[in-house]
């Protein structure tokens, strides 16, 4: 089993990179780590190209997918189970803060705070739970919450 690191990252992200970062995330969930098939992730990923580099930290579909499979790989069923549930988590918060931009169409960015799980000898990461919104921006600029 590969190395791995958790820790907090702050980005700052529109609606569409939040949408494209949720949808990869589920991406790998499903075609990575679930029922994982190289092919079918690298189809998957495709669409969501431009955020692979700034969420998951490798830039094409192709590297991320050898990296995913790699790593559940070498996991035991239960390990691929949390992983599934932490992965989860993570899509949730992604969806809640893209649907607070949503309601919110005043506000154009959001900084937030994200958990990541990184999977160092893989060279990738997923968001692994609920983070923090620290700010959100308007045409007048940044507002702290």
């Amino acid at each position: 089993m590969g190395r791995r690191k958790e820790y907090i990252d702050t980005l700052t992200l529109t609606k569409d990179d939040l949408y494209k970062a949720r949808r990869a995330q589920a991406e790998i969930r499903k075609n990575g780590f679930m029922q994982p098939d190289k092919s079918k992730l690298v189809e998957g990923l495709t669409d969501f190209a431009t955020v692979l580099s700034l969420m998951f930290k490798l830039p094409t579909p192709v590297t991320l997918a050898a990296g995913v499979i790699s790593a559940v790989g070498s996991m035991v069923p239960s390990e691929i189970d949390t992983l599934t549930s932490v992965s989860i988590q993570g899509e949730d918060f992604l969806d809640e803060v893209y649907d607070f931009l949503y309601d919110n169409p005043k506000y154009d960015l959001v900084e937030v705070k994200l958990p990541f799980l990184e999977f160092i000898d893989e060279g990738f990461r997923i968001v692994q739970g609920k983070g923090i919104v620290t700010k959100v921006h308007a045409g007048s600029g940044w507002i702290i919450l």
